[in-house]
Parts: C-alpha cells; structure tokens; sequence
C-alpha cells in the first residue's frame, strides 16, 4: 500500500480555486474533480473532498413566495442588518463626539 501524501494548505487552497475558476456552467463540481485531477497529480476523490470543505453549505431549498418561512428568513435578515447599522451609527456618533470636542479644543 503506498505511503499517503501530505498536501499544505496552500497547495489544497490553490487547487479548490483551480477547479472552480475551471468549472464550465453546466458541468458539476464531481465531473471537474475527475477532469482536472490527473494535471494536479491529485486522486479525483481527494480534490472533491477539498472542494467540498471549501464550498459553503448549500442553502436550503427556498420556500414559496409569501410563506411564513421565507417571511421569517427576512426578518431575521433585517434584525441583523439593524443591529449592523445601529452598531455603526453608533461608532458614527462616538466618533463625531470625539471629533467635535478635539476641534472645539483647538479653537480656544
């Protein structure tokens, strides 16, 4: 059995992006891994997997327009973009505070 081969991060990194910048619009990921695999010397299999860790989870099937689903799918997406803006409205008014009285010093 042959010794197993350790691959860097880089290389696993550089090959995912190999195989998605080389992935044609109706081939799937799979059929890529087993056409591109013998010009990285990389078992098809091993690349898949790489592939696989690297791609974001698939999201769900969507839900019908106006479901209760996707209702609270955008909910929840707005409650967190408000906590984002709040957030830097806030940073926005600390620092217009800080601003402000570092000007208001130079003026004296």
């Amino acid at each position: 059995m042959p010794a197993k081969k350790e691959y860097t991060v880089e290389f696993k990194e550089q090959a995912v992006r190999f195989v998605l910048e080389e992935l044609e619009p109706d081939e799937s990921r799979k059929h890529a891994c087993d056409r591109l695999a013998p010009r990285l010397s990389v078992k098809s299999v091993t690349l898949y997997n790489w592939v696989k860790q690297s791609a974001p989870a698939k999201p769900r099937a969507s839900a019908p327009p106006g479901s209760v689903e996707e209702l609270r799918a955008q909910v929840q997406t707005l409650k967190k973009e408000n906590r984002e803006l709040v957030r830097a409205n806030a940073i926005l008014s600390d620092a217009a505070a800080f601003f402000g009285a570092a000007l208001d010093r130079q003026r004296r």
